[in-house]
């Protein structure tokens, strides 16, 4: 699979997340386009991996920033150094997820609110740490990821992840009402079953078997996703092709009978 083929020379782009999985295509995908791509996630070594990989690819500049979505300090550090170093955000893509799976009537406190503090709280104060700077230049991108687990998919081991989930779409719509007026588009994308290492969190083999072998039954495509796929969907939510495009939320799933 290939990137679609944009022109976002120039343009900032802050992928949190983004040093594996669904976040690593989507900051290679921008780094094919031109962007100049900041890696925001916990793991610095995995952030610097990625950003070597996309200079390499693509000559484009990168900067790696240590962020934890828990903490709003670590998220105003990270906004810092961005604005330091190249002056402007013009892209954010808040990618950055976490689950911890349980029943609903053995989901632990300390569970529920590490997931719903790094899906939805995080993600809030991300937006709005970068959405001061993107007021200022009246203009900006913000792509929210939420999840097919957030649209209907009642996965009763991820009572805490589904629910985060769906809140990001409320939280999209309200972002967008607010700072549409200012040129800012807030849009999300909904991805379905995708390979990436959150499948495998809390599962053994037999159940992500299982989980596949549901999921590509349950898919007009008859496949599982690739980060690629939902990368192509941001580089087009942050182009110019989707200006009238917001407030929405774009599933990318290959066709989920199961969920429409």
């Amino acid at each position: 699979m290939s990137f679609l083929p944009l022109d976002l020379s120039g343009r900032v782009a802050v992928v949190t997340g983004g040093n594996r999985g669904i976040g690593k295509g989507i900051a290679l995908g921008l780094g094919s386009a031109g962007c100049n791509v900041v890696i925001a996630a916990r793991s610095v070594a995995m952030n610097l991996e990625t950003a070597r990989e996309i200079e390499q690819e693509y000559g484009v500049k990168t900067l790696c920033a240590e962020l934890d979505l828990r903490e709003h300090s670590s998220i105003q550090r990270m906004v810092e150094d961005v604005i330091g170093e190249f002056g402007r955000i013009d892209i954010l893509v808040n990618n950055a997820g976490v689950t911890r799976r349980a029943g609903l009537l053995e989901m632990p406190e300390e569970s529920w609110d590490f997931v719903l503090d790094t899906n939805l709280k995080g993600m809030f104060f991300c937006i709005q740490a970068v959405a001061r700077h993107m007021v200022t230049q009246r203009h900006g991108k913000i792509i929210n990821i939420t999840s097919i687990a957030g649209t209907g998919w009642t996965d009763v081991g991820g009572v805490n992840y589904g629910s985060s989930k769906g809140a990001v779409i409320q939280l999209t719509k309200v972002c967008a009402r607010a700072l549409g007026p200012y040129g800012i588009n807030v849009n999300s994308i909904a991805p379905g079953s995708v390979d990436t290492p959150i499948l495998y969190v809390d599962r053994t083999d037999k159940q992500v078997q299982d989980y596949k072998d549901h999921a590509i039954g349950h898919t007009a495509i008859g496949r599982l996703g690739v980060p690629d796929d939902i990368a192509n969907g941001v580089l087009f939510l942050a182009s110019e092709y989707a200006s009238f495009i917001d407030g929405q939320t774009i599933a990318i799933d290959g066709g989920r009978f199961d969920l429409m």
